[in-house]
């Protein structure tokens, strides 16, 4: 699927992409090198995100969370019989 977009740039960019054969490949293709830097940037939000709440979490609450996944996991590994 494609999206039909109108943007703005500078006169640099507007020269450079009026040059190229197929303007919106290489706009793709640029932006496309950016997408794992951002990806990379978003994981690492997140991690530190994750790092911070669970630093936070009291021993009682990490007890649980341990209870549960382990109540889960039986559940899993017996096929669900109760």
């Amino acid at each position: 699927m494609t999206v039909k977009l109108s943007i703005s740039v500078p006169d640099d960019v507007a020269a450079f992409l009026q040059a190229q054969g197929n303007a919106s490949a290489a706009v793709t293709e640029a932006v496309r090198q950016m997408l794992p830097e951002a990806r990379r940037a978003r994981q690492r939000s997140a991690a530190v995100a994750y790092g911070e709440y669970l630093r936070r979490r009291t021993t009682d609450q990490a007890g649980t969370d341990a209870a549960l996944i382990e109540s889960s996991n039986d559940i899993a590994l017996r096929d669900a019989q109760w």
